[in-house]
């Protein structure tokens, strides 16, 4: 697993699933094998004290029709639209954030715009626990709502 740990940004690449690696602020037990799954400050703020976050995760992506040698070592055709994407499905964890009184994640269509309402994140000792996969997406928002 690579690990990228800073005030702002912190990630998780590889097998996170095998690996259970927990940052200062993120950590994830995923269903995928391999997988990104990158946390960002949106407002520029640390993420202990961000009010929004960008979460970002990714696994697998091909075109549809692309074709590798036996070899997977050249691409023999690119393949073309619709791209198609392995969901990074389980949970995320968030922990060491200032006071939050609640949690708000909203999946993002490839626009950027909302999927669906918002879900609550529940509080579990002194972390916040969130679902994603469903819908399927690569991005999400996370909004936090201090006292």
């Amino acid at each position: 697993v690579v690990t990228i740990d800073t005030d702002r940004t912190q990630a998780l690449i590889g097998f996170v699933k095998e690996n259970g690696k927990v940052l200062k602020n993120l950590s994830a037990d995923l269903t995928n094998n391999f997988a990104t799954v990158l946390l960002t400050s949106l407002d520029g703020k640390p993420l202990s004290r961000s009010d929004r976050m960008l979460l970002t995760a990714g696994s697998r992506v091909a075109n549809t029709g692309m074709k590798w040698n036996d070899a997977r070592t050249r691409l023999q055709n690119a393949g073309g639209s619709p791209t198609l994407i392995e969901p990074v499905a389980g949970t995320v964890t968030l922990r060491n954030l200032d006071p939050a009184a609640e949690i708000r994640v909203t999946a993002l269509d490839g626009a950027g715009k909302p999927i669906g309402d918002a879900i609550d994140a529940k509080k579990i000792a002194d972390a916040w626990v969130f679902p994603i996969g469903a819908p399927v997406t690569t991005w999400y928002v996370v909004s936090v709502h201090r006292p």
